[in-house]
């Protein structure tokens, strides 16, 4: 594997940690919206399932993609041979362009989530 500036900044073994992180955050949402639900709390809480859904969304689509935002705000990559700088100002400029897009994405999907779970709970429960 190969870094690629905008493509690809991350190996395999950085990829399992991205999962882990969207797998962790899910479960956090989960546990998140049982908790609200159990307890009676208002249901525009509910919306605070953004923040544990938007990491959710964050690991899976840096493990899909390969490409850590992380890893670009820090100007590096780990391919698999360890972190190595991002010298070309050229690459770190492409790499933090993908990396508002990736952020931006998740963020949208964790709160489209978010509503989607609202919705539901006001409309079903």
């Amino acid at each position: 594997m190969e870094y690629q500036p905008g493509v690809c900044n991350i190996g395999p073994t950085q990829q399992r940690r991205r999962i882990l992180l969207g797998v962790v955050s899910l479960l956090v949402a989960a546990a998140l919206v049982a908790a609200i639900l159990v307890v009676g709390w208002p249901r525009w809480t509910l919306v605070l399932a953004t923040f544990p859904l938007y990491g959710a969304a964050m690991g899976y689509f840096q493990y899909r993609e390969r490409f850590c935002v992380g890893f670009a705000g820090m100007g590096v990559f780990d391919v698999g041979d360890g972190t190595e700088r991002v010298d070309d100002p050229e690459a770190l400029a492409v790499d933090r362009k993908r990396a508002v897009r990736l952020n931006l994405k998740s963020l949208a999907v964790g709160a489209l989530a978010a509503v989607a779970i609202y919705g539901v709970a006001v409309v079903g429960l």
